[in-house]
């Protein structure tokens, strides 16, 4: 089985923006982009919008990508009601589509937890408590921007 690569590593953090400006500064990485969980799914802040802007519309941002050459970082904000508050996440790897259907039949095995099965993306958490977001699709790009689900902040961005 031939991986492409570690896509990203995912951390929960208690103050997303303090987090998202603490890890730029470190690794001097830049944000790819902004996310809102919505009733209609992830959608995506748009290009020029900031922090102020998704607060000024009322929109609580609950995921941060961080990116540079090839780390990528995903801050998730902690609390929220569809994850337990542990500081990793996930991690996220990047397959050919042949391997990832090898990999689905190892998961069906005893000990593992499937979260989400779907053609191009498999989650599961391991008989160790490490979760997996294995895919087809190098996630670089936001959920809401690969279907064109962005947040409405009520005014152009800037």
């Amino acid at each position: 089985m031939a991986y492409h690569s570690v896509s990203h590593v995912a951390l929960r953090v208690a103050q997303l923006q303090a987090a998202e400006e603490f890890y730029c500064d470190l690794f001097g990485l830049a944000v790819a982009f902004r996310e809102a969980d919505t009733p209609a799914g992830w959608a995506t802040l748009p290009e020029g919008a900031g922090w102020e802007d998704a607060a000024a519309a009322g929109i609580q941002l609950e995921l941060s990508m961080l990116h540079r050459d090839g780390l990528s970082i995903a801050l998730e904000q902690a609390g929220r009601a569809a994850a337990p508050d542990d500081a990793l996440s996930h991690i996220g790897l990047f397959v050919a589509e042949a391997d990832l259907a090898e990999l689905r039949t190892r998961v069906a095995a005893p000990g593992f937890q499937l979260r989400l099965d779907r053609p191009d993306l498999l989650l599961f958490e391991d008989p160790h408590g490490i979760t997996w977001e294995v895919s087809t699709v190098n996630r670089l790009r936001s959920s809401g921007a690969s279907i064109g689900r962005w947040l409405d902040i009520g005014q152009s961005a800037r």
